[in-house]
């Protein structure tokens, strides 16, 4: 199966795990395993389709729903004419679908968590090689590329602004745009860069100093400004983010400035 037909399927396994085990949703739960693309947008279609349940569960029922739908069975002698019927039927489907689009774009645009964030988007990463819409050591081209893209743009660190970048790219993650840089270390390596508007975290991070993790083998730091969210990943280790990020030696205060990229 290639890709689309791999989604394709997917969207219609149940979440129960009863259908797993059939050899077509079996083959194409497979194919997730072992394609970082298709896991990032597995992850996001069934945190999606966990946000519609909980809208839908919030939903109240009528007490008298029942006996509502059993009182109508009775009343038959009300015949709508075929035509009227299928002008019905085509409003009521029309109305569902309007319905449903309209829960389908809050919710895919909806904050996530920290924590849901980064796991849609390290897949991307690629085991450290993105796919790149531009590459390009130039920082203005860069910048220019992302700009016309309308792609989130922040500020960046004094060390890393220094740095010669690699490339760039674009992505769509949860209905929300976001900002791939990468740029290469002055000791060997890479560090990739994500920038996304700050609102479309739920619990975005604070200014200073940047937070540091250690996820599915990647060494993050995340922070914030008035606008973006950042968080810079490399597989170099927790002490070149920190050097990048200009922290202080032990028992001293702890800080990064940022400024623009140069021109």
């Amino acid at each position: 199966m290639d890709k689309a037909q791999v989604k394709l399927v997917l969207q219609a396994l149940r979440p129960n795990g009863r259908d797993a085990a059939q050899p077509v949703f079996a083959e194409a739960l497979a194919q997730v395993e072992t394609d970082a693309e298709l896991g990032a947008w597995w992850r996001a279609q069934q945190a999606f389709d966990r946000q519609v349940a909980a809208k839908l569960d919030q939903v109240p029922l009528p007490d008298d729903l029942r006996a509502t739908i059993v009182a109508g069975r009775k009343i038959e002698q009300f015949r709508p004419r075929p035509q009227m019927g299928l002008w019905l039927a085509a409003a009521a489907v029309l109305a569902i679908l309007c319905v449903a689009g309209t829960l389908l774009q809050i919710s895919a645009s909806a904050p996530v968590s920290r924590t849901e964030y980064t796991a849609l988007v390290l897949p991307l990463l690629n085991h450290d090689a993105p796919s790149l819409g531009m590459t390009s050591a130039d920082h203005a081209k860069i910048a220019a590329w992302l700009k016309e893209r309308n792609a989130p743009m922040g500020d960046l660190p004094d060390k890393m602004a220094a740095l010669p970048t690699v490339g760039c790219q674009k992505f769509m993650v949860h209905g929300r745009a976001v900002s791939l840089i990468c740029f290469a270390l002055a000791g060997g390596g890479v560090a990739h860069l994500f920038i996304v508007d700050r609102q479309a975290l739920s619990d975005p991070p604070g200014p200073s100093p940047p937070e540091m993790q250690e996820v599915q083998g990647w060494s993050t730091a995340s922070w914030s400004d008035t606008r973006m969210s950042y968080m810079l990943a490399t597989q170099a280790g927790p002490d070149a983010l920190k050097q990048l990020l200009g922290f202080q030696a032990p028992g001293r205060r702890q800080f990064f400035v940022s400024s623009s990229p140069p021109r």
